[in-house]
């Protein structure tokens, strides 16, 4: 009798996080704002965008990937959110110091990935997407919040 070969078939159960979620994404967001003569006026004489300075700044206070910001820059972004109040009372200033840092952690071990093989890239990457949606409920809900995840949609 011949032995019958068994099929194995491999599934994924992670394979939802080869992308991240679009909710959790970057995303273009248009916006209609009152911008201030003197801020104009200064992009102006500087020749500046003021795309540019806001956009800048979102990047670097949330530790996202930008090859222009400097540590010292990340770190007068973070002083500037904080001393201005964002985020207050709603979390507890020492909170919100604690997601900066998880954020600059993120963003540490995303910098060592070079030079990985393809397939532990790929797992990397999956692993890291989960974890953003971890991280996100995690804080979203550490005050009890009444409103879905998925106000995110909104942001």
């Amino acid at each position: 009798m011949k032995k019958q070969k068994k099929k194995v078939t491999s599934v994924d159960k992670y394979e939802k996080y080869s992308e991240i979620g679009e909710m959790y994404s970057s995303k273009w967001k248009h916006l209609e704002l009152f911008i201030p003569c003197n801020f104009r006026m200064l992009c102006a004489i500087l020749n500046i965008k003021l795309e540019d300075v806001l956009g800048d700044f979102m990047w670097i206070v949330s530790y996202s990937h930008s090859d222009r910001a400097t540590e010292k820059q990340r770190r007068a972004a973070r002083k500037f959110f904080l001393t201005c109040g964002f985020g207050q009372p709603g979390y507890a200033k020492n909170d919100i110091k604690r997601m900066f840092n998880e954020l600059k952690a993120v963003r540490t071990v995303c910098d060592t990935i070079n030079g990985m093989e393809p397939d532990d890239t790929r797992l990397f990457w999956k692993n890291n997407h989960m974890y953003v949606e971890h991280w996100f409920k995690r804080w979203f809900e550490k005050n009890k919040r009444t409103d879905d995840v998925t106000v995110l949609e909104k942001y």
